[in-house]
C-alpha cells in the first residue's frame, strides 16, 4: 500500500503540529499564565491603590469637616469679640459723653458765675459812682468830711 504524496504531506503537516504543538503549546501556556499572573498582579496592585486613595480620601474629607468646624468656632470667637469690642465702644462712648457733658456744664456754671460777677462789680460801680455824684450835689465839705471819719470808725471796730 502505497501512500500518495497528499497523504504524506498531510501526515507530515500532522506530526508537524504534534511536535511543534506540544512545545508551542507550552509556549502558549507559560505565556498565557506568565500573561495571567502579572495582570492578577496588576489588579491587586490596582486595588491595593484604590484602597490607600480611599483611606486617604476618607482622612481628607475628616481633616476638611474638622477645618470646616475649627473655621465656624474661629467666626464664632471672632463675632463674640466684635460684640464685645461694640459694647466697650459704646460704653466708652457713653462716659465720654457724659464728662463731655459735665464739663460744658462746668464750663457754662464758670461763665454764670463770672457774668454774675461782672454784674456785681458793674453793680457796685454804678453804685459807688451814682453814691460819688449824690455826694457831690447833695452834701457840702463838712458833712462828707464827718460821714469819712464815722465810717473811718465803724470799719476800724469791726476789723
Amino acid at each position: 500500500m502505497e501512500i500518495s504524496q497528499s497523504s504524506w504531506v498531510a501526515i507530515a503537516f500532522i506530526l508537524f503540529f504534534i511536535l511543534i504543538g506540544k512545545k508551542g503549546y507550552k509556549f502558549i501556556v507559560e505565556s498565557l499564565d506568565s500573561r495571567k499572573k502579572s495582570i492578577e498582579e496588576e489588579l491587586a496592585q490596582a486595588k491595593s491603590l484604590r484602597e490607600q486613595a480611599q483611606v486617604e480620601l476618607n482622612a481628607s474629607l475628616k481633616k476638611q469637616k474638622e477645618i470646616s468646624i475649627e473655621i465656624e468656632k474661629i467666626l464664632n470667637e471672632a463675632k463674640e469679640a466684635s460684640s464685645k469690642i461694640k459694647i466697650e465702644a459704646e460704653k466708652k462712648s457713653e462716659l465720654l459723653i457724659k464728662r463731655r457733658e459735665l464739663q460744658a456744664k462746668d464750663k457754662i456754671n464758670a461763665v454764670q458765675i463770672e457774668v454774675i460777677n461782672q454784674i456785681r462789680e458793674i453793680g457796685t460801680k454804678v453804685a459807688v459812682l451814682s453814691s460819688e455824684l449824690y455826694i457831690k450835689e447833695n452834701m457840702d465839705q463838712k458833712s462828707i468830711e464827718k460821714n469819712f471819719d464815722n465810717s473811718a470808725i465803724e470799719i476800724s471796730k469791726k476789723i
